[in-house]
């Protein structure tokens, strides 16, 4: 293996653990505040369901039985501690966010340390990572920065990130076959818990394979893995691998101007240059590259789920850009190249900060307020459901809101909010959906599509649809009604 590069001073750098602190303590603190985004709704969801059952979970959103890709070993371990506790399931999520942040600063500082051990190239790469995207922020899982910090620090996808970040760390020191049976084991853990996330470990373990060698210990480890994964009773990744294409439409968004989203990281392309003229087998150079060969081809095929790599297109870059800017630079390269850098870290920081204001009192985050900050949407707060709704009671609704968010709280849907794979009639229950929320549905078609789903309750929104019958219960927020079917 070829030696770190190395700083110019050995001394320890103090200021990754400070920064590490203030973020954990803002992740704490935004957990108590509990700000909502739509992909927060099914991973309550889906404790809550393995909090009931741990082997008949069924469908986490809908009144079906059947498998479901998000039933992964993380979700099992928060619905086996919600049934210790007697917590919620959305409070023992809440609680996971700022553990699991806490492993993800852990295993970023690991990997950066095989790269380099200059003292400030494990901060940069966390300041870099946290805001070098673009001038348009998106919330979308995997997408880890500092717009996305209130909201996905407990998603499967931020543990799977630290995961592969410690895979990859394990990489480049297995020496004896313990270590390479730990590898498996830990792939195995990234791919079921975000199969798409396990994409980019699996291009960032080929890009230090080709660095580091030990390619036959590699395939015994991915063996195990495979063989782990196939085993794992709740569904079938193979399945799942097959189905993938139904999940292209709603990626689509992420091949939009990309410019847009990602155009902050053009800052990175000399420090990847650099690399790559220095070694040709550079690890983050090919991890670039493949990762870049992979989002264009799913946007030349079409197959736009494979957007979900855009994120190790970008980490790459910034923690190439890290490790280069910490060591000694040429005064000329440095007048230019660090001010363009700390221009599109600030041009960062002023897109993303605005989420910060969740920490703000709830009375100061006007409409007017929300707009100049640039803040994710008011989510509606659904949580006074609980005291009408029991676990499994199906709840007729077709609001946005609603749908990725009653879940939470144990109550199903007719139709689901997300694509699901395994679900053979989700088709079906769209269109009927559809119809029982038409005004134009006579009352006795509707009545018999909600006998048909078991429907418990209906809920109404300001300026929606209107029921013609029921018994209704409560007024929530905002105007929210909830009738009694």
């Amino acid at each position: 293996m070829a030696p770190v590069e190395t700083g110019t001073r050995p001394t320890t750098d103090r200021s990754y653990a400070l920064l590490g602190g203030v973020l954990t303590a803002l992740s704490v603190a935004l957990a108590v505040r509990r700000p909502w985004s739509g992909d927060f709704g099914i991973h309550a969801a889906t404790v809550e369901r393995l909090r009931l059952s741990f082997t008949d979970p069924g469908n986490p959103l809908v009144d079906a039985a059947g498998p479901s890709p998000y039933y992964s070993p993380y979700p099992l371990l928060l619905g086996a501690l919600a049934r210790l506790t007697g917590a919620a399931a959305v409070t023992v999520l809440l609680v996971a966010g700022p553990l699991v942040l806490v492993l993800l600063l852990w295993a970023l500082r690991g990997f950066v340390r095989t790269l380099s051990d200059r003292p400030l190239a494990p901060t940069l790469a966390l300041v870099f990572v946290l805001l070098l995207w673009g001038l348009k922020a998106r919330l979308w899982s995997g997408f880890f920065s500092l717009w996305a910090l209130p909201f996905v620090p407990a998603f499967p996808s931020t543990l799977a990130l630290a995961l592969t970040l410690l895979l990859w760390t394990g990489l480049t020191r297995a020496r004896r076959w313990p270590h390479w049976v730990g590898l498996g084991v830990l792939g195995a853990l990234i791919a079921l818990v975000h199969p798409f996330t396990a994409v980019i470990a699996g291009l960032g373990a080929l890009a230090l394979l080709v660095r580091h060698g030990g390619w036959r210990w590699a395939a015994l480890a991915s063996g195990e893995a495979a063989v782990l994964v196939a085993l794992w009773p709740y569904y079938s990744f193979v399945d799942l691998l097959r189905a993938g294409g139904q999940l292209d439409a709603i990626h689509r968004p992420l091949y939009d101007r990309p410019w847009l989203y990602y155009g902050l990281i053009v800052v990175a392309l000399p420090a990847l240059w650099l690399r790559w003229r220095r070694d040709r087998r550079d690890p983050l150079v090919l991890l670039f590259l493949g990762a870049l060969a992979v989002v264009v081809v799913g946007g030349l095929t079409g197959r736009y789920a494979l957007g979900r790599v855009w994120p190790a297109v970008l980490l790459s870059g910034q923690i190439a850009l890290a490790v280069e800017l910490s060591g000694p630079l040429p005064r000329k390269v440095a007048r230019i190249w660090l001010p363009a850098t700390a221009l599109a870290c600030l041009a960062g920081l002023a897109v993303q900060a605005g989420n910060l204001l969740y920490l703000a009192p709830p009375a100061l985050l006007t409409p007017t307020v929300r707009h100049a900050a640039r803040m994710y949407v008011d989510w509606p707060d659904y949580a006074w459901l609980a005291r009408y709704v029991r676990p499994g009671d199906v709840v007729l609704t077709d609001d946005y809101f609603a749908l990725r968010t009653v879940p939470a709280y144990g109550a199903r849907t007719i139709a689901p909010a997300w694509p699901d794979p395994f679900l053979p009639d989700q088709a079906r229950r769209q269109r009927d959906l559809a119809t029982m929320t038409d005004p134009a549905t006579d009352p006795a078609t509707r009545t018999g599509l909600m006998a048909r789903y078991h429907v418990r309750w209906v809920l109404e929104i300001p300026g929606k649809w209107d029921i013609e019958s029921g018994t209704p219960v409560a007024t929530g927020p905002k105007g929210q009604r909830l009738y009694a079917g």
